[in-house]
């Protein structure tokens, strides 16, 4: 499993998130580690719509994910909001919908319930948003570079990214498939994959829970008794 950290930073103008954007790229670009970092800029217009306005996605990834056009940190818009982006001509190439699915679940399974939900509510906040997938190293120095947000929340995300690119690789792209076909499929699958994996995520926590509350009188009194 490869560890990330997770940005996502609210602004109150399209303006400040892409300054701090370009911040980030400069510092990439300085570092020459450019090619270890997704990051997208979402915007709302008046009618309360919401898009991908930029995005940077690690040009090396093998097969470039099949053409999705957006790397991880599209993956967590799409786990934080499946429609996001979608109508913003991220659909390239009549790419299955069923990748998209898989890059979303995989942001949803790698991240815990309160952060998804913290991450989702802060984007919600404000006009402009900007996500970056940053490695864990690098992640106190992206952080310094956002400097015009008026919110930011830095969670932890691990992914399995050799067996993302094997589902992704595994969801042929049908090229007679329409625009509106593959859209739909696409909100479908990411919606889908999401759902799973919270669903597998409460799963896991009630069973710590009931482990806890099992072990709970015991622990609790084996200090209490002694020779």
């Amino acid at each position: 499993m490869d560890t990330f950290v997770v940005f996502a930073a609210s602004y109150d103008t399209l303006g400040a998130a892409e300054a701090d954007y370009h911040a980030v790229r400069e510092l990439y670009l300085g570092s020459g580690l450019i090619d270890t970092y997704d990051a997208a800029v979402i915007t709302r217009d008046g009618a309360g719509k919401v898009s991908i306005v930029a995005k940077h996605e690690r040009p090396t990834r093998r097969g470039a994910w099949r053409g999705l056009g957006i790397g991880l940190a599209g993956g967590a818009l799409l786990a934080l909001f499946p429609a996001i982006g979608l109508g913003a001509g991220l659909l390239l190439g009549g790419t299955s919908g069923a990748g998209f699915g898989a890059l979303a679940g995989h942001v949803t399974a790698g991240l815990r319930r309160a952060d998804l939900k913290d991450l989702g509510e802060l984007l919600d906040e404000g006009h402009s948003g900007l996500v970056v997938v940053a490695a864990s190293d690098l992640g106190d120095q992206v952080e310094q570079a956002i400097t015009h947000a008026s919110g930011l929340a830095r969670k932890q995300l691990t992914a399995d990214e050799t067996a993302l690119e094997a589902e992704i690789d595994a969801a042929v792209p049908s090229p007679a498939q329409s625009q509106d076909e593959s859209y739909r499929q696409a909100v479908a699958h990411a919606e889908a994959a999401v759902a799973e994996a919270e669903a597998a995520a409460a799963a896991a926590e009630r069973e710590a829970e009931r482990y806890s509350t099992f072990r709970s009188p015991r622990d609790s009194g084996a200090g209490g008794v002694t020779g």
